[in-house]
C-alpha cells in the first residue's frame, strides 16, 4: 500500500475539463506521467485504505456525471505519481473497479468508464437505504418537540434561558434530568450532574478531566467511532480489550490493566455500539471489581439505556466515586438536539466545571427546558415507549431476513442497530462497496476496529430508514449476500 503524501490529502484540481484533458498520448497504462491528466479525484476519504478511497472517488465522479461513460482514465503510473501513491495501489484500484463494472480496460488503449456504469449508479441513487447512521426511528417525537417549544414561546418566560450562565446547568433542569436517568441502583445527586452539548461533548469533558497527553485508554475490541476520533485528536493511545457475547471480558480487562499501566477505561455496557451487546448485572459487578482492584476510572457511555425496560443499573451505581456517567436525549430526538448529561464523582466536580467553562461555557438552556417540560408532562415517556416498540419491530424484521444471525434472544434488548456477521467468502471492504453500488449505505469498513485485525462484521443501523425503505433495503442486502462476492457485483 502506498504512502500518503501531501498530494493525497489535497489533490490539485485538473487544469482542463475531463474531455479536454483526455488525449491519445495518455492512453497506455505504462505511459510516462504527463502535465495534464484526464481525471484527478477531487476528494479522497482518508478513513479508507488508499485503493478503496480511490475507487470510492471514482464511483462518486461517475455518479455525478463528472466522468461520463467512455471517458478515458489516466494511466496507472501517471495517477500514482500525481496522488503520491504506489503504482501497485492504483493498479489494484483499477482492477477492482473493472471487476465491479465501473471501468473497462482495452488492450493497448487504456482504461475507460464502462458504458453502463453511469446510468446504473444514477438509477440506484434514488433508492438508497441508509444503514450507516444511528438515528432514532420516527415515532412522532418531533411533533411533541414542536408543541413543547410553542408552549415555551407562549409563556413569555424565556429570558432566563438566554441569560449569562457559567454553571453546570440550571438547577431545575439538573433535578429533573437526574430523576430521568435514575434506576433503583443508581440515583445520582443533581449537584453532581452537568448539562452538556450532547454525549460527545460529555466524552470530551471526561477525557480532559481524567487523561493526560499520550495516556493509554482501554476500550472494547470494537468501539464507538466518535470516541476513536476524540482519542486521535488528543493523541491518546487506545488498547483493545477482548469481548464476548456480553461485551468486555473482566479477566481480559484485569490482564490489560496490569500489563498496560492504564488507569482509564471507556465502555458501553448497554446496547454497545457497534455490536448491541449488553452486560447482565453479574458482568457489571465483575467489571466494577476489576476497576477497584486496579484503582482505575471508568467512562460509562449509557446513551441507549432508555431503550431497555426496565433500564439496567449502570456500573456507575456500583462505583460512583470512580465513574463518569454519560447519557443523552439526542438519541430520543434528532442528533441536532444536543442535550447530554454527565454525572461526575464529587472529587472531580470542580475540575469538571472548569472543563465545562473552557470548552463551551455552558450547554443550551433552551434544549434542557424543552427536555424538562417533556419529562414532567409524560410526553417524553410516551415517545420512549413508542421507540421501544418500534426498535423491537425493526429488530424482528431483521431477524426475518437474516435468521442465521446471532441476535439477542431477549426481544427487549433491541436498539437502533444490530451487528451482522459477514458470511464466509466476503470481506468488509467488498460488502461495503457492493452494497453501496446497489443503493445501500453501510458503515465504512474499519470504523469500529481498534487494532489492525479489522472487523468480521458490520453494524446495520435500522432506525434512519422509513418503514418501506427498511424492508426493501434489508431484502436487497439479503439478495446481495446470497451470492458469492464476484457475482454480487452484477445484482440488479
Amino acid at each position: 500500500m502506498g504512502s500518503r503524501k501531501t498530494s493525497l490529502m489535497r489533490p490539485p484540481a485538473p487544469s482542463k475539463t475531463v474531455m479536454e484533458a483526455a488525449s491519445p498520448k495518455h492512453a497506455a497504462n505504462d505511459a510516462e506521467p504527463g502535465s495534464s491528466l484526464s481525471w484527478i479525484p477531487s476528494n479522497l476519504n482518508l478513513t479508507l485504505p488508499p485503493y478503496l478511497a480511490l475507487i470510492a472517488a471514482l464511483e462518486e465522479d461517475v455518479r455525478k456525471g463528472i466522468l461520463p461513460h467512455g471517458t478515458q482514465l489516466p494511466p496507472h503510473r501517471a495517477l500514482a505519481l500525481q496522488l503520491g501513491l504506489s503504482l501497485s495501489t492504483v493498479s489494484k484500484a483499477y482492477r477492482e473497479a473493472n471487476a465491479r463494472g465501473i471501468v473497462t480496460g482495452r488492450v493497448g488503449q487504456g482504461t475507460f468508464v464502462a458504458r453502463r456504469a453511469a446510468s446504473d449508479m444514477e438509477s440506484r441513487a434514488g433508492r438508497t437505504a441508509n444503514f450507516s447512521v444511528n438515528l432514532a426511528p420516527d415515532v412522532g417525537q418531533m411533533e411533541k418537540l414542536r408543541m413543547a417549544m410553542a408552549e415555551i414561546m407562549r409563556s413569555g418566560d424565556i429570558d432566563r434561558l438566554f441569560a449569562y450562565d457559567a454553571g453546570q446547568g440550571l438547577r431545575e433542569h439538573c433535578a429533573v434530568l437526574a430523576e430521568w436517568i435514575a434506576t433503583p441502583g443508581f440515583r445520582p445527586s443533581p449537584d453532581l450532574l452537568l448539562a452538556t452539548n450532547g454525549a460527545q461533548h460529555g466524552l470530551d469533558l471526561a477525557l480532559s478531566i481524567l487523561c493526560k497527553p499520550n495516556d493509554t485508554i482501554l476500550v472494547e475490541q470494537l468501539t464507538y467511532v466518535g470516541f476513536k476520533a476524540l482519542a486521535s485528536l488528543h493523541r491518546y493511545s487506545l488498547t483493545p480489550v477482548e469481548m464476548d457475547a456480553e461485551g468486555m471480558v473482566p479477566e481480559a480487562l484485569d490482564q490489560k490493566l496490569q500489563q498496560s499501566g492504564a488507569r482509564v477505561v471507556y465502555a458501553m455496557p448497554t446496547l454497545h455500539t457497534p455490536t448491541s451487546r449488553t452486560m447482565d448485572a453479574q458482568r457489571r459487578q465483575r467489571i466494577a471489581d476489576v476497576l477497584v482492584k486496579h484503582d482505575a476510572m471508568l467512562i460509562e457511555d449509557d446513551v441507549y439505556a432508555f431503550l431497555i425496560n426496565p433500564k439496567p443499573d449502570p456500573i456507575a451505581g456500583l462505583i460512583p466515586d470512580r465513574t463518569i456517567y454519560l447519557a443523552s436525549l439526542s438519541k430520543v430526538f434528532e442528533l441536532g438536539f444536543r442535550a447530554g448529561i454527565a454525572v461526575v464523582p464529587a472529587a472531580l466536580l470542580e475540575r469538571a466545571r472548569l472543563a465545562m467553562r473552557a470548552s463551551a461555557w455552558s450547554a443550551t438552556p433552551l434544549l434542557f427546558e424543552l427536555s424538562r417540560k417533556l419529562i414532567l408532562s409524560g410526553e417524553l415517556e410516551d415517545v420512549v415507549v413508542s421507540l421501544r416498540k418500534e426498535t423491537r419491530r425493526r429488530a424482528d424484521l431483521f431477524r426475518n431476513f437474516f435468521p442465521e444471525q446471532e441476535l439477542p434472544q431477549e426481544r427487549t434488548l433491541a436498539g437502533y442497530h444490530v451487528w451482522m456477521d459477514i458470511p464466509d467468502g466476503w470481506t468488509a471492504d467488498e460488502l461495503f462497496f457492493v452494497a453501496r453500488n446497489h443503493g445501500i449505505l453501510l458503515t465504512p469498513p474499519g470504523s469500529a476496529a481498534v487494532d489492525q485485525n479489522g472487523e468480521r462484521g458490520v453494524r446495520v443501523c435500522l432506525g434512519a430508514c422509513a418503514a418501506r425503505e427498511l424492508d426493501a433495503g434489508l431484502g436487497a442486502l439479503r439478495q446481495i449476500l446470497s451470492r458469492p462476492p464476484r457475482s454480487a457485483f452484477s445484482v440488479a
